[in-house]
């Protein structure tokens, strides 16, 4: 059952095909690129979002990256509340997907524009949960609304389904303590859906 989606970019180049984020995101953030990729997949998706609303289609909530040139961007929530009410989308079916590496960096700064994209009715996700090592001394202070566990724990399928159990439903559990949605990435395997399931994880990500 389709609930919502996520915009991912790729690059297609002429002559070395189809590369992943991890080859050009790395340069895009040096040489300062980044921005204006992450303005145009935003602006792509509002633009989409829109055409299917006129197609009378079923509304989907997207979810676009922001990245860490942009998540210090004191700008960055009327950039998107101009974005959003230009094409005519509630902010809340634009969900802000933020990867947990950058909550390590300056969470104090991190707190102030994350509330301020949540008072204007953004949905904020931190993104690769448990792929780094200060999750949870940072989870209990920035107010997400929704965890994303990282697929690193879902790739190897001959991981023991016990252990990875143990594991995932001890961050689920946690969550929704916290009254956060879970999602989990990388799913590819019917066993791990049937525990994430019993888990009562919220939402399952190929």
């Amino acid at each position: 059952l389709l609930s919502d989606a996520e915009a991912l970019v790729r690059w297609f180049h002429p002559e070395l095909g189809m590369q992943s984020p991890a080859v050009f995101i790395p340069l895009f953030e040096k040489n300062g690129f980044i921005t204006r990729l992450d303005q145009y997949v935003w602006e792509q998706v509002c633009r989409l979002m829109r055409q299917w609303d006129r197609e009378g289609l079923e509304p989907v909530n997207v979810s676009i990256n922001v990245s860490r040139a942009d998540i210090y961007n004191v700008n960055l929530a009327d950039t998107l509340l101009e974005l959003v009410n230009r094409y005519g989308i509630t902010p809340k079916r634009l969900h802000l997907e933020i990867t947990e590496s950058v909550y390590t960096e300056n969470p104090d700064e991190l707190i102030q524009t994350v509330t301020k994209l949540r008072e204007n009715g953004f949905v904020v996700e931190m993104d690769d949960f448990g792929s780094g090592y200060s999750s949870l001394n940072l989870i209990q202070s920035i107010p997400v609304d929704t965890l994303k566990i990282d697929k690193v724990f879902f790739k190897d399928k001959t991981m023991e389904l016990d252990r990875l159990k143990a594991v995932v439903g001890g961050i689920i559990r946690m969550s929704h303590s916290l009254s956060m949605v879970t999602v989990a990435e990388g799913v590819e395997y019917r066993e791990q859906v049937e525990m994430l399931k019993q888990e009562g994880c919220d939402y399952i990500q190929g």
